[in-house]
């Protein structure tokens, strides 16, 4: 087993459970270790510890689908409390699309569970000989034999450990997608909740690791509990009165749909344009009208944005389960020129059973579908699927394919950028990835922020590391003076004021992610603020921390994923954004002549950021401030200052 960083402390703080696992499957093995007291002041929590965790114990360029790679399942703070939206948990790993930092985040019913069995994180290491799960209920664990679960999709799989254990138990698994080491398999919980992006169910499919099953009959004390439960009564009044609430709660992420088409950022035909003349049928009304059945929530989530759908007519008829999200609508949708719901409903169904991530999935084959347009691709590649725009039957076929990797599923299956590497024909030019990962739904040439946001994120295209919403929220020009320092940082299309903007989201996402709250609560339109999360730390630990000492943590996550990345030679050069955002402007719709000035903002970025220049690496007086001194020295990650 690699080298475990953990000491012998355990935790002075309430909140936390105390204990963490940590699994070795080529030994089939574990052990029960305290949690480490210094990587909570240091680090908090679920994307802070995931961090921590893998960049001391993984070695430097390990293949990601070695027996090597470290997965690493870990909770928040405020887990199993009825904080609200705090169901969420990390998942990370060196990722096997980008060759970087890897991590992916989910809610539903799971972490909470976990954390009433007692355990604050889950680090597994090695590989199976063969297929196996993790059987957690309290104090009882054991690895148990999977192999009849092996070749099950995410529902089968939950069902019948269900089945064989109780209802009572909350399943984290593989699908097929996994399974078969498709470059951006997800891992499912809950049927429809997935922790998808960079590959993290690849990683548990190398491990020959099916499912995670856990039961757990404790609870989570806090340290204040009249305080805390007060706090909560406030934050609900703030998060119900927020006017992007009814919207959100009412229709889910599916209005976003409607958002992204007035704006002109609508992503379509592989973001060839942001206008998708087949709009209104991929609407939020048309998906409320037709296909929404009921809502289903998190725990303890009063947004409850989750839909459950069902196709009632048509060649799909039948078709139902947790509603596609905004970011599977268009990735699925005007992406591929697919302008009916009831075939995107079908793809997702398939994508959660395979256990495949919907952005990547979705992106990869509408940058064959445009290969195919022109030229680089012919019949022959393709299996003799016409992949032309709009073709759903060609969609829902490659998304089987790719799950198997059977034919030219087995080239989908190994994601955008190496896709174009085999194909060549000047394919790079719209091949659509940021280091070596898919870009989610929003044309970010109509909102400036998520552009820089997106070349500057760690895990590669990534609306979630900043998810700056403030410049879309229509603000007045004061409250951008107020918050970013220009008046301007209001206006989508400007890029004034967005590098400090950025910045400021990705440290305080660093922190939602490590306390493990939704970010629609703290970015859908800033209920919860940095103030308002040290509050409830305060109240639910023990631990008086300031808003300040706060997003110093987020910056030191930060920083340190950062770290993670140039060891792994994933440095400057790859903080950019594909040309198509950079060189082509938006040549219709209401953004018409948009692009990314990328090259403006990326400077006064690093700057901000206390990152040389020139070679992107953190300087020597930033590293002091965030105690990563030590760890840069170790790889010769430092910049010297003069």
């Amino acid at each position: 087993m690699n080298k475990i960083n953990l000491n012998s402390s355990t935790t002075k703080f309430k909140g936390y459970r105390g204990k963490v696992i940590v699994v070795d499957l080529s030994s089939q093995s574990f052990i029960i270790k305290p949690t480490d007291q210094h990587l909570i002041e240091n680090f908090l929590g679920g994307r802070g510890w995931a961090i921590k965790y893998l960049y001391d114990n993984l070695k430097p360029n390990i293949d990601p689908l070695s027996e090597d790679n470290i997965l690493v399942i870990s909770l928040g703070p405020l887990t199993g409390t009825l904080a609200p939206s705090t169901a969420r948990y990390t998942i990370a790993s060196k990722s096997p699309l980008t060759g970087g930092i890897g991590y992916a985040n989910s809610g539903g019913h799971f972490a909470p569970e976990l954390a009433y069995a007692g355990y604050d994180a889950i680090f597994v290491h090695g590989k199976s000989k063969k297929p196996v799960f993790l059987y957690i209920e309290d104090e009882t664990i054991e690895i148990r034999d999977a192999s009849h679960l092996w070749g099950k999709d995410t529902w089968e799989t939950d069902a019948f450990l269900k089945q064989e254990l109780s209802e009572d138990f909350q399943v984290l698994c593989i699908g097929q997608g996994g399974e078969n080491l498709v470059k951006y398999a997800s891992i499912m919980n809950n049927l429809s909740r997935a922790a998808a992006r960079t590959g993290v169910g690849t990683v548990m499919g190398s491990k020959n690791l099916k499912a995670i099953a856990v039961k757990g009959t404790g609870g989570v004390e806090v340290d204040n509990p009249q305080k805390f439960n007060d706090f909560i009564d406030e934050t609900l009044k703030k998060i119900y009165e927020d006017p992007a609430y009814p919207s959100l709660s009412y229709y889910g992420t599916p209005f976003l749909v409607d958002l992204a088409y007035i704006s002109g950022g609508l992503a379509t035909r592989n973001n060839q344009s942001g206008i998708f003349d087949q709009y209104e049928n991929i609407s939020a009304e048309t998906f409320d009208e037709l296909y929404r059945i009921k809502s289903e929530s998190c725990f303890a989530c009063p947004i409850h944005c989750g839909k459950y759908s069902r196709v009632e007519t048509g060649k799909y008829a039948g078709t139902k389960g947790g509603s596609p999200e905004f970011e599977t609508i268009v990735c699925f949708g005007s992406k591929c020129g697919i302008g009916d719901l009831g075939a995107i409903i079908k793809a997702n169904e398939l994508a959660n059973r395979y256990g495949l991530d919907t952005i990547s999935l979705g992106d990869t084959i509408a940058f064959a579908m445009e290969a195919f347009e022109k030229g680089a691709l012919s019949l022959n590649d393709t299996d003799g699927i016409e992949l032309v725009w709009g073709n759903d039957d060609a969609l829902i076929e490659l998304i089987r394919k790719v799950a198997y990797r059977e034919g030219f599923g087995n080239e989908l299956a190994e994601g955008t950028k190496r896709l174009s590497e085999k194909i060549s024909g000047g394919s790079e030019e719209y091949a659509l990835h940021i280091k070596g990962m898919e870009p989610p739904a929003y044309d970010v040439r109509t909102a400036k922020a998520f552009g820089l946001g997106w070349a500057t994120a760690t895990r590669g295209a990534d609306h979630l590391a900043a998810l700056p919403n403030f410049e879309l929220l229509g603000y007045e020009p004061e409250k951008g003076l107020e918050w970013f320092g220009s008046e301007k940082a209001v206006d989508p299309y400007s890029p004034e004021g967005k590098p400090r903007m950025v910045v400021w989201h990705e440290n305080f996402g660093a922190i939602v992610d490590s306390a493990e709250m939704c970010k629609y609560t703290c970015f859908s339109a800033y209920a919860v603020r940095p103030e308002d999360m040290a509050i409830f730390l305060t109240y639910a630990t023990g631990w008086k921390i300031s808003s300040e000492e706060l997003l110093l943590i987020g910056e030191r996550i930060y920083n340190l994923e950062r770290l993670f990345n140039l060891r792994e030679g994933k440095g400057k050069n790859e903080d950019t954004l594909p040309n198509r955002f950079i060189n082509e402007p938006l040549s219709e719709g209401p953004a018409k002549g948009q692009f990314v000035e990328l090259d403006e903002m990326l400077p006064k970025y690093y700057e901000l950021r206390g990152w040389d220049s020139e070679t992107g690496l953190p300087k020597k007086s930033l590293l002091k401030k965030l105690g990563l001194l030590e760890s840069a020295e170790k790889f010769n990650l430092v910049k010297e200052e003069k």
